[in-house]
């Protein structure tokens, strides 16, 4: 059996849709036939290079929703223990950590394992590019992955692994019920991110961003209020507006940055009350360098920082449970299914253009086995 993949042959390079053998799992994996790999905007920074350690050339896309091609000859169940099957629906982790080196056991944070992989960043450097990420027609899961059954359909699943940045943000903050909530930022993070703040005891919640599109979804995912960043330019007037929706006009108990633009930073601080905390999780590659006055901006409001790198198993385990819940519209994020000959084209669109084929893009797929809607 053979298949095709989107190879990436180097940094703003090409993508050349190749085909080659498609190998048999080893007895401890798994043979995944791709239904549909979101493109992230992690995959843009690593097309223009920003992402240091990726070898090149590879197969870029690493939310990817599948069904079962072949067992492995040791696996009956997936990660979580649910019974496995040829044709049963999975999700991959893409996230493969060691569970050895200190940062997995002593500090129990293996998002910061020290050799920690992940399928769309070419994890094993020293095989074949193909079918080692999501932009492909198949993937060939080793010994050591995480795929966990899905009981939805693709297009709902395929959302699960920006869900599990919201996730894990809110895991990492104090957030009563009653509190209220600023999301800068109206891309699936910042939506994925709103539901996890509601979920996670919010009972206010206020999201930044633009286009008026995705402010009108962010309003059926529940949000209290939107702000234009297009209608209110200035940020000032935007902090003002904030503050405004806040009990007492104090300011948000937590702000979450989902935007990867430095500017939102200390904007988004000033939308905080004193000894609110705010989370950081839009900055995947280096956008440069923002000023921030200690004072000001920490000291003064006795803030607490947070920071978030990547997800893991309980963040996916938690999120498939939101998805399978049917609580929340996740499969109108996706607005634009593309075939692997179109990878570039939704790589422009994700990493700025925000446009493709005449309409405003939310969250862009690849199917690798059917064409484009």
């Amino acid at each position: 059996m053979r298949g095709t993949s989107a190879i990436l042959d180097a940094p703003e390079g090409t993508f050349v849709v190749f085909e080659a053998e498609v190998p048999h799992p080893d007895p401890n994996g798994l043979l995944v036939r791709q239904e549909l790999c979101g493109i992230c905007g992690t995959d843009a920074y690593v097309f223009h290079g920003g992402l240091p350690g990726v070898t090149f050339p590879l197969v870029l896309g690493h939310e990817t929703v599948g069904v079962v091609e072949r067992l492995g000859a040791n696996i009956r169940e997936d990660s979580t223990g649910r019974p496995l099957a040829a044709g049963d629906r999975v999700y991959i982790q893409p996230g493969m950590s060691c569970r050895q080196c200190v940062y997995c056991v002593v500090h129990q944070q293996p998002t910061l394992c020290l050799k920690r992989r992940g399928y769309g960043f070419r994890p094993l450097k020293d095989s074949p590019p193909e079918f080692q990420g999501g932009f492909s027609q198949y993937l060939n899961l080793v010994p050591g992955s995480t795929y966990l059954k899905m009981e939805t359909d693709a297009t709902t699943s395929v959302v699960l692994e920006p869900l599990t940045i919201g996730l894990h943000q809110v895991s990492r903050v104090r957030m009563p019920v009653g509190s209220t909530a600023v999301i800068q930022g109206a891309g699936a993070i910042g939506i994925l991110t709103l539901v996890a703040a509601r979920e996670a005891g919010a009972l206010r919640t206020i999201v930044i961003g633009a286009p008026d599109s995705r402010l009108e979804l962010a309003k059926t995912f529940g949000a209290d209020l939107t702000v234009s960043i297009d209608e209110v330019p200035d940020p000032a007037e935007r902090v003002r507006l904030v503050r405004e929706e806040t009990p007492g006009g104090y300011g948000a108990d937590v702000v979450f940055e989902c935007t990867g633009v430095p500017a939102s930073i200390p904007e988004g601080i000033d939308m905080l009350r004193r000894g609110g905390t705010y989370v950081e999780a839009g900055h995947y590659t280096d956008h440069g360098d923002v000023a921030l006055n200690p004072f000001r901006h920490m000291v003064h409001k006795q803030i607490t920082l947070v920071a978030v790198w990547g997800a893991d198993t309980p963040h996916f385990v938690a999120g498939r449970a939101l998805i399978e819940s049917g609580k929340y519209p996740f499969a109108d994020l996706v607005s634009h299914t593309l075939p692997l000959d179109r990878v570039a084209a939704g790589i422009a669109a994700i990493g700025g253009a925000y446009r493709l084929d005449g309409r405003e893009i939310r969250k862009v797929a690849i199917a690798a086995h059917d064409g484009s809607r």
